[in-house]
This record gives structure tokens, sequence and C-alpha cells, in this order.
């Protein structure tokens, strides 16, 4: 690099527009690359200095050095301007206040573009090689790529998991459930340890298959149909009724000799025994719901397993929270058809039902690992992901002032209204966030004016914190639809521009310290 003269006035070139500054005003910020220059120089002959620099930056450069004030050009991108400061050796803390706020305000915003853009690409990468089958299988059924069998079968795995919560939904509906059967009454009753012993004794001694159920109002009645190959079965019980006087019986014999009295025949030969009873209200679901179950367990199952054959990486496919939940998911549907298949009291226990039923509504949380590569859900997921800060504050913030005013509450209302310091956290978070489902009231004047501030400071504190959210969510999702465009060397150049997230890594803390307001 040749050196500048110790004349007053100093040449400089830039890409051809030329510039006369004098070597005192280059001094006056010596650890600059000017600077340094000027400082160094020790010959006398005046030579003119070419730099291939962009000449509309260097303006601003320029006039730094003549007013001693940094200012951002209007006409030149901030990314730009900040390799010219890098270039010229120039502390971009140096700016003033009216364009360093903008200055930095970009450089963020560009740092969460690109580290947006990383991660999109980074969820790309794989272990496989790009060009093997399986890489295609994988990147198909994981929707990586946009080609019309992945979207096939992205629609087929949507409408499998709608198909199944809808079902399970639909199944908790008195309408859509089924009494027992006359053998399920008998497997119930043979499983319930609490059931009545002389019921129990009396459905012992006949196959369910010989019950014939009748059901009037909440009573039940089962006949019991045999013919002769069967008389050894039946036998009378005289005191059955004055031990269970709730439940009436009648039990016919008859003999190869003939009929005693009393005795019912029905056609063909046949007696019956009847027993009347009242047994709790146990339904079950309609069988065609039983088969949509099946039918969805062994898509996932065969999806399951298709996905751990070309996943590229087992060890990051577990560690994938959506991955793990349908791996749970999946094993508690097994349990689930395995137990009821046995004969036991599972399938009539409200409670455990009730739990599988909870683990498959999981199902649900496929949906998200359906559509994680698709442009909203990914910048939704990012957005969370870099405002956690802001997200906590507001919760912080929320527990603050839900506690402060709920305990206000609590003092300034009656105790017939407000009995309990959380009955006030109650209150105070419905109207906090503006719900008000209004189960609970405030009746005296200081607890309506408690509540009304509740609800300005929910208010204000939504309106400040929830457009920072938007406002990245927005920025992020313009850039996921250009990394999704159809123009390949759209996608590549932008890849390529937000390769290096290093490179725009500035010191903000410190600029905003010394923004004065």
């Amino acid at each position: 690099m040749e050196t500048f003269t110790n004349s007053t006035r100093i040449l400089l070139n830039i890409s051809g527009t030329k510039y006369e500054v004098t070597r005192k005003s280059l001094l006056t910020h010596p650890s600059s690359r000017l600077g340094k220059l000027a400082s160094e120089s020790e010959n006398t002959k005046k030579e003119e200095l070419y730099f291939n620099r962009p000449s509309m930056a260097f303006e601003s450069i320029l006039m730094f050095y003549q007013t001693g004030k940094l200012h951002l050009p209007p006409n030149v991108c901030p990314n730009v301007f900040k390799e010219e400061l890098e270039y010229w050796e120039i502390d971009h803390e140096l700016m003033e206040q009216c364009c360093l706020m903008n200055y930095i305000q970009f450089l963020e915003s560009y740092k969460t573009k690109a580290e947006f853009k990383n991660s999109i690409i980074q969820s790309d990468k794989g272990t496989s090689k790009p060009c093997s089958s399986k890489n295609r299988i994988w990147r198909i059924i994981d929707y990586k790529e946009r080609t019309w069998l992945a979207k096939l079968f992205l629609f087929v795995g949507i409408g499998f998991v709608l198909l199944s919560v809808i079902t399970l939904a639909l199944s908790s509906l008195p309408e859509y459930r089924r009494t027992l059967t006359a053998c399920e009454w008998h497997e119930y009753v043979s499983a319930d340890h609490n059931m009545d012993v002389e019921v129990k004794k009396y459905f012992g001694k006949y196959d369910c298959k010989m019950l014939n159920l009748i059901t009037s109002g909440s009573d039940f009645h089962f006949d019991i149909v045999e013919d002769d190959d069967h008389k050894e079965l039946f036998h009378e019980d005289d005191n059955f009724n004055e031990r269970n006087p709730e439940i009436s019986t009648t039990f016919s014999n008859f003999t190869s000799e003939g009929l005693q009295d009393g005795t019912d025949i029905k056609e063909g030969g046949r007696r019956d025994t009847t027993l009347k009873t009242t047994l709790p209200d146990v339904t079950l679901k309609n069988n065609i719901f039983y088969q949509i179950d099946y039918l969805a367990t062994a898509f996932f199952t065969v999806e399951l397993l298709l996905r751990l054959c070309v996943c590229p990486s087992l060890k990051l496919y577990f560690n994938n929270f959506l991955n793990a939940v349908e791996c749970i998911v999946l094993f508690g549907t097994y349990v689930d058809i395995i137990m009821f298949n046995m004969k036991s009291i599972y399938k009539f226990s409200s409670i455990l039902t009730n739990i599988i039923d909870f683990i498959k509504f999981l199902r649900v949380i496929r949906l998200l690992r359906y559509c994680q590569h698709l442009a909203a859900v990914q910048v939704l997921k990012f957005s969370i992901r870099k405002n956690a800060k802001d997200l906590l504050v507001l919760f912080f913030h929320i527990v603050i002032i839900l506690l402060l005013f709920a305990n206000i509450i609590f003092l300034v209302e009656e105790i017939d209204n407000i009995n309990s310091i959380p009955q006030g956290w109650w209150l105070g978070l419905v109207t906090l966030t503006t719900v008000g489902y209004g189960d609970l009231t405030p009746e005296s004047f200081l607890g309506k004016i408690a509540c009304s501030l509740c609800a300005l400071c929910g208010i204000i504190m939504m309106s400040l914190i929830i457009p920072i959210f938007v406002e990245t969510f927005v920025q992020l999702y313009g850039i996921a639809h250009i990394g999704n465009g159809s123009n390949k060397k759209v996608v590549k150049a932008q890849s390529i521009m937000f390769t290096n997230v290093k490179k725009i890594d500035i010191k903000t803390e410190n600029a905003y310290e010394k923004i004065n307001y």
C-alpha cells in the first residue's frame, strides 16, 4: 500500500471519484485506516491513492473525518455500510444517535433472518447420501420436497389423524355408544369383584351364549333358554329371592316324564329361566369405531416403521419431542387393543379407558410433525424461540400484576363473594387476560375499580409485548416464502447470503448503552 505525503492536501481516488482532504482531518481519527496511513507517511512526494471501494458509501466516511459526525447514508444498505466501516476500520458505535438506532435494528433483523434461514438449512441436512433411495423416501414422508407424491402422503397422513380424532370424539357421545351384549354382561359380572355374590353365582351357572338379553329402562332381563341336552344345569333355588329382594328370579323345571306346575314351555321343547336385576350404566363404543381405530393404528405403525428404516439418524429422530410423543401414543394404542381383547374388567373401566383415550387424543400433535416444514409453522416455531425472553417477561408481568390485584380484590370484597385468595387469583386472571367467564364478579365499588384497573393493565401489557412477536413473524414469513419459491436461483442465492451468521455479529448491548434519550 502506498503512503501519504506530508502535504496539507491529500487526493483520494475512490473508484474513479476523486476527493481532496487535508492530512489534519485524517489524523483526527488515528485508529482508522486512513488515519494510520496518514500518520505513518514520511514521503514528501504528493501522490494520488486509489481505493476500489463504493464512492456513495465513502461520502459518509469522508464527512466523518471532516465534521466528526458519522451518519448512515440514506441510499446505502446498512449491511453494505457495515462492511465499509469494517474496511475503513471505524467503529459503528461512533455513529450519531439519529442513525445508530436504525443501523442496529436493521442488523438485528438481518441476523434474525440469517439464523432462521440457517435453521431451515440445518433441518434439511441429513447423513444419508443426497441421491440415495433412503434419502429420497425420507424427504417424501417428511415433506421436505414439494413433489406430488410427498403431497399425497402428507394429505393421507393428515386425513388419518383427523379421522382418528373425530372418531374418538364421536365415540364419547351417548347416541354413538351401545349397551353390552349378554356375553359382555356375563364377562362384566364375572370380573367385577364388587358385584353381588349371588348374582355372580347365578351368572356362573350358564354359558353366555345361552343368555338372551331384554332391556326395559334401567331393568335387565336375562332369559336362559335350554333344551333337553342341558337339563342338568337347572336346579331350583327357593331362597334366592329372599336373600336378594331386588332380584326376582323364576326357575322352571321339567323332566322327561312330564312338567311340574309353573313351568313355561318354549317351542321345540325348550324352557327358560329369567333373571331380572338392575345393573350399572355401562356402555361401549360402536364396533365401527374400533375398526376405524385399528385401521388408523395400522397406518401409523407402517409409517413409524418406514420412518425408522429411512431416517438419517435414529438418535436425532428420538431426540425430537414430536417423534417421542408419537411413539408413546402408538404404544398406548397397542396397550388398549391388547387389554380390550383380554377377558378382563379393563374394557368396562371408565377411568382406564379415559386415560387411554386422552393418550390417543395426543395424535393431534402429529399434525405439527406433518406440517413442520410448512413456511408458517417454521416461522411460528422460530418466532417463539427467538422471542422467548419477551414471552418470559410477559409471563412475569402477568404474575406480578395478578398477585397484586388478586390480593386487593380479596381485601375489598365481601367474604360471601370472594372467600379465599385463590378465588381472587382466578378473578384477577380472567380479568387481566380480558376473558371474563362471569362465574365470579366484583360486587363492591372498590372491587369494581380494582378489576377495571387490572383489565386496563392487561390490555396495555398485551399491546406492548405482542407486536414484538408479530413483527418477527411477519419479517420471517416473507423470507420463508422466498425459500419455498419455485425459482431455484433465488433459493440458492438466499442460502448463500445467509450462510455465515458470524459476519453480522454486533455488540448491540454496548451500542444501546451509548444512546441517550
